[in-house]
């Protein structure tokens, strides 16, 4: 049996200073983005995006790479565990 499984990543993203409340209110509207959270040290902001394959899901990365305040991302692909 062959189902349509979708494509997710966790997207960590340095942006400039001050910059995170922006980007994520800037990240937030792009399609593919599921969520979006402004984070205390590390990283200002990590986002789970999505898509139907990598190459549509790297689009959206490639949308926020894009954004004036982002200034780096580290991309880490989700592979779910299945219970039991």
């Amino acid at each position: 049996m062959y189902y349509l499984r979708i494509v997710q990543a966790f997207v960590f993203v340095s942006t400039t200073n001050p910059g995170p409340r922006e980007a994520c209110r800037a990240i937030r509207k792009l399609e593919g983005v599921v969520r979006v959270d402004a984070l205390f040290g590390g990283p200002p902001v990590v986002v789970i995006v999505e898509g139907a394959d990598l190459v549509a899901m790297d689009r959206v990365i490639d949308e926020i790479v894009a954004l004036p305040m982002v200034v780096d991302t580290e991309t880490h692909v989700i592979r779910e565990i299945p219970a039991g």
